[in-house]
């Protein structure tokens, strides 16, 4: 992506600059201060608390599988509103007491529970999110939220999906295609109908980010281009070690189907075969294989050599084992065809990548 990082911006409903803010230093807020900012009831909140809806003539409706499925799509931030504009970010406090039709949106959505609890409704499933759960909604997938009581926070941080480019990705990069469906699957070129919902209600961290990132949302710093940028980054990185966490307990957050195949994937790719990851996970084939190309854009097998691949990138890298020994270890026996399949998926021959890594060790 090209330009600067992208601003956060101003919050939704009910935010103004006329408040207690003014007249003091820039970046000050207090989570105290957060606090009854979010806790505050907008002109909007109001309305809807007393049967009224205030603008139904903005919503835009498309048929999604014979159903009404209202579009919201993203807008940055605008020149004069409260906060920095934002040409990518803008994160908003859920309107309580509404009751919002289905809808989807062409934006990642990174929805904060901050208070209280919510029921989502996410392609037909009720999600209960309870306080310090995260719900990361991809673009295109149809849901909505039953009213919030008075007492219920929920924040949404929307991501335009032009913030996601390769240097954003290369913050992450890890062995595991667990983390790579995490961040790939909210990127350009995915089939962007997921979710997932993290348990993240006993991270000590995820709270603290949060709420630096809402107060630099809500009185922005001289420096909030690079310190919303930055706190965003803890918060996927700490959501990342929250879903590997459950992963690796057994408790594994609530999402896609893809995503048991993609551990079953990494603990077996040595020896894994698409009949045997069905016959395990009580799918059909054929229904692995069109949920695969639906929302991972690839094959099983494709998957099982990319996972293949990545570990054996490892190995190389750390110069221990030779080139045969890595081959053999994540699979495969035939040697020309680990050389063309690494080089497929690394861009270049085992050999070049460990004097590649060696020279980048070297030079740090």
């Amino acid at each position: 992506m090209a330009g600067r990082r992208p601003r956060i911006c101003a919050f939704g409903h009910g935010c103004s600059a006329s408040g207690p803010l003014l007249g003091r230093q820039r970046g000050a807020m207090t989570p105290d201060e957060l606090d009854r900012q979010l806790r505050t009831l907008s002109d909007h909140e109001r309305l809807y608390r007393d049967g009224a809806d205030p603008a139904p003539e903005r919503r835009r409706f498309v048929d999604v599988g014979g159903r009404q499925v209202m579009l919201s799509r993203f807008h940055a931030g605008k020149p004069g509103t409260f906060g920095i504009p934002s040409a990518f970010i803008r994160a908003k406090r859920h309107s309580r007491f509404r009751n919002y039709p289905l809808h989807m949106h062409d934006f990642v959505e990174l929805a904060y529970m901050y208070s209280g609890h919510c029921l989502e409704v996410v392609n037909d499933g009720i999600l209960d999110v309870a306080k310090g759960q995260v719900l990361l909604v991809d673009s295109d997938t149809v849901h909505t939220i039953q009213p919030l009581s008075e007492d219920d926070i929920l924040v949404n941080v929307q991501i335009d999906k032009r913030y996601f480019d390769t240097s954003f990705f290369s913050r992450f990069d890890s062995d595991s295609i667990v983390t790579s469906f995490f961040v790939r699957s909210i990127s350009k070129g995915a089939a962007h109908d997921s979710f997932i919902l993290f348990p993240s209600q006993e991270s000590r961290r995820l709270p603290l980010f949060m709420n630096e990132l809402l107060c630099e949302a809500f009185d922005p710093s001289p420096r909030s281009e690079e310190m919303a940028d930055a706190l965003l980054t803890l918060v996927l990185a700490e959501l990342v070690n929250v879903c590997e966490q459950n992963a690796s307990s057994g408790t594994a957050p609530i999402a896609s189907p893809a995503l048991d195949v993609l551990r079953y994937i990494e603990a077996n790719y040595r020896t894994c075969t698409l009949s045997g990851c069905a016959r395990e996970l009580g799918m059909s084939t054929s229904y692995i294989t069109k949920m695969l190309r639906s929302e991972c854009g690839q094959t099983f097998k494709e998957l099982v050599q990319k996972q293949r691949i990545m570990v054996a990138e490892r190995l190389i890298a750390g110069g221990v084992s030779s080139i045969a020994d890595v081959a053999s270890e994540v699979g495969y026996q035939n040697m020309s065809y680990f050389y063309k399949i690494f080089e497929r998926e690394c861009g270049m021959l085992p050999g070049a990548w460990r004097q590649h890594c060696l020279e980048q060790a070297q030079n740090r």
